[in-house]
């Protein structure tokens, strides 16, 4: 799998001012202007239409290049370098498929397309689609029902970083948003239970058949909180949470419990509420 992170701020200034330097340098000989897909948005996929062009780029990848989804793309540090950026997670909406792309920098500040690679891995696909994806649902605990809302903005390398909102249906008194963080993880059926693959010792997994059932799960905690409100009766929000939620389709469903207080100890969980949630967009 393609290691790599989220844009840094760094980055995205580097990477956006290069850009809009050179396509503002050759617009008028291009002829390309704004919204080159329909999509109703002038942004990235404007700009590397016209480096395409000053560049000289192939012609097998105009077609790609005419529509791009750059929502889940991010800068592969491990890949660039001095005069050299390369991007993942670049989405071609005419064959639904993910490309790293390495880009160079030219004389006059002009960004060259060196090659794209589609990304072929089924566990880099799925944190593809996870990145920046919301799902939206409910967390059910004792006599309490709280609409929630799951936004998972880094999904990299098992790696799994976002924000969750709770708020108290009833009287719509306890509300919580605050960052999570965790990661995903492979889970193995054997002898009818789910393994997380970490745990696997290595020669078992090797000799696991093709047919084994597969999951992915989800493990987040609550960390810092941006805002909240405990509910009128008294009950405060708590740090110590851990959301377990299994990937099924447009599904995550699981429980938020108190997990163990040490390493080593029983990886079960108390006082466990139910989540449900759907994808949403």
């Amino acid at each position: 799998m393609k290691r790599g992170l989220f844009f840094s701020a760094a980055w995205v200034m580097f990477f956006i001012s290069v850009c809009c330097f050179s396509a503002n340098g050759f617009a008028s000989e291009t002829g390309i202007k704004g919204d080159i897909n329909g999509d109703g948005k002038i942004g990235l996929e404007g700009v590397i239409y016209a480096l395409r062009i000053n560049s000289g780029i192939s012609d097998k990848y105009a077609e790609w290049l005419s529509s791009l989804d750059f929502s889940k793309a991010y800068v592969v540090p491990s890949e660039s370098q001095v005069d050299k950026v390369t991007l993942g997670g670049i989405l071609s909406l005419e064959d639904n498929k993910f490309y790293t792309t390495d880009f160079t920098l030219r004389d006059a500040q002009n960004l060259n397309i060196l090659e794209m690679r589609a990304e072929s891995s089924d566990e880099e696909t799925l944190e593809q689609n996870l990145r920046n994806s919301v799902w939206k649902g409910t967390y059910d605990i004792y006599d309490k029902s709280y609409t929630t809302i799951l936004n998972l903005i880094v999904v990299q390398d098992g790696y799994v970083g976002g924000e969750v909102i709770h708020e108290e249906q009833a009287d719509n008194t306890g509300f919580l948003r605050a960052r999570v963080t965790g990661d995903i993880l492979n889970q193995y059926q054997i002898d009818g239970v789910f393994t997380d693959e970490d745990r696997i010792e290595s020669d078992v997994l090797a000799e696991l058949p093709a047919d084994t059932p597969t999951r992915q799960l989800l493990r987040i905690k609550r960390v810092r909180a941006f805002e909240f409100v405990n509910s009128s009766d008294g009950n405060r929000w708590s740090t110590n949470r851990e959301y377990r939620m299994t990937l099924e389709g447009n599904t995550l469903t699981g429980i938020v419990g108190i997990p163990a207080d040490t390493y080593g100890s029983s990886d079960g969980t108390s006082e466990n509420g139910d989540i449900n949630l759907t994808l949403s967009k």
